[in-house]
């Protein structure tokens, strides 16, 4: 029973092998993988390396705000601009680099963040102030919030360092001896409360973190995790259309179906067009299924403009279809054909931003992405799912996916056998 074991071990083993092409596929599609996924989060796991970068416009006319922007910049997660181009940010400048893609966040201290802090605690009513911070929609949730987490924390201990000794002076000459102790114990409530800032609870906060989007982003209220993660996850599967396409080729050939149409009155051109205009089809359908689904069961808002939607969908399937074609013309094998798909889709869905936003990579492996249908394609879903554009804004993006199309598919024909 030994023998017979081994011995169609060693037969599966030769034919394993006996393909170089896909056994190196195999191994290389992990290893890279590993590579990009690391590059990409290296960031995040390496406090310092790669540090957040967040442009911080201080309008403050007093200190305080000073002392939060240093103490922001001395983590290591974080590096503060406060200029750009050798200018002093504005709040307009900070607008327009988060428009234009260069940043995601920015912060804006207000001119009387100061005054606010440095108030009588009994002063009645209270002043009150925001900070605004201003986040590209399309940022996502995990990646705002801890920034936000750590300003609130920030805030609350200079406001607490800034009116605690007023608070304790309201305290001691408030309270007397022949005071009754009801009364006494409202000032008590009333002081603590003005020591901590109205940051313990009880009444709004004095500083508040007011989060917003640039204004030339049509945005009704900031998107929630669907929003966000939606168009990645969608562009990330309409892409293994590429896997299904290369093995029914595959099979038509192993077939002999190719060579018997050959013999057909029909132009190799109709042939090959009439192979992939059913999956360009069926890509069509999975995106109108998994954007449909999504607005159906997650609130998911689809945009200002279907037109718009409908032309970068039909981009992107035409993307993805050619990425298939060339694919096709490429391998020999089903072997080949599965761990080149693997290895294609798995690189590129991780440089386009579908698995780790872009933003959050290092500055090469940003540019590096542009080179993937994915970047453009999931750029351009953001824009109309998240930032509210409209088919204006997003007519770069389709010129890029129809170029990647026209490419894959001009040298998927070029390199196309029929035999």
């Amino acid at each position: 029973m030994l023998n017979q074991i081994l011995a169609f071990t060693w037969k599966d083993l030769k034919i394993f092998f006996k393909d170089p092409g896909a056994v190196a596929l195999i191994f290389l599609q992990p290893f890279m993988f590993i590579v990009v996924m690391s590059y990409a989060l290296g960031g995040l796991f390496e406090p310092g390396k790669d540090p957040i970068r967040i442009l911080v416009v201080n309008q403050d006319m007093g200190t305080q705000a000073a002392t939060i922007i240093r103490q922001l910049d001395e983590m290591e997660a974080f590096q503060v601009e406060t200029a750009w181009e050798g200018q002093p940010l504005t709040r307009e400048m900070a607008e327009k680099l988060i428009l234009q893609g260069k940043r995601n966040l920015a912060l804006v201290f207000p001119p009387d963040f100061s005054e606010v802090l440095a108030q009588d605690p009994g002063a009645a009513p209270r002043r009150r102030t925001r900070i605004w911070v201003i986040v590209d929609p399309a940022t996502s949730s995990p990646f705002v919030e801890p920034i936000l987490g750590t300003l609130q924390g920030l805030i609350e201990r200079s406001t607490y360092t800034a009116m605690m000794p007023k608070g304790l002076d309201y305290l001691f000459t408030q309270l007397a001896p022949q005071v009754p102790p009801e009364q006494r114990e409202a000032f008590k409530a009333r002081a603590q409360e003005a020591m901590s800032g109205g940051l313990l609870g009880g009444e709004e906060p004095v500083v508040a973190l007011e989060r917003t989007a640039p204004p030339g982003m049509r945005v009704e209220k900031l998107p929630n995790t669907f929003q966000q993660n939606v168009p990645g996850y969608t562009i990330y599967g309409v892409f293994w259309i590429v896997s299904l396409l290369a093995g029914s080729v595959l099979q038509e050939k192993r077939e002999g179906t190719f060579r018997r149409l050959l013999a057909a009155p029909m132009s190799r051109a109709v042939m090959l067009t009439g192979k992939l205009l059913p999956y360009y089809l069926i890509n069509l359908i999975q995106i109108a299924i998994m954007l449909g689904a999504s607005s159906w069961l997650f609130g998911l808002s689809l945009g200002r403009s279907p037109l718009a939607l409908l032309t970068v969908s039909l981009a992107a399937a035409a993307a993805a279809t050619g990425l298939g074609v060339l694919v096709a013309a490429i391998v020999r094998t089903e072997a080949q054909a599965g761990g080149l798909t693997v290895l294609l889709l798995l690189t590129m869905s991780a440089l386009g931003g579908c698995f780790v936003p872009r933003f959050v990579m290092p500055d090469w492996l940003q540019t590096l992405g542009l080179l993937t249908p994915h970047a453009w394609a999931l750029d351009a879903y953001q824009d109309l799912l998240v930032r509210g554009y409209g088919l204006q804004e997003v007519w770069p993006k389709v010129g890029a996916l129809t170029a990647f199309a026209a490419a894959f598919f001009g040298l998927g024909v070029w390199r196309f056998r029929f035999d």
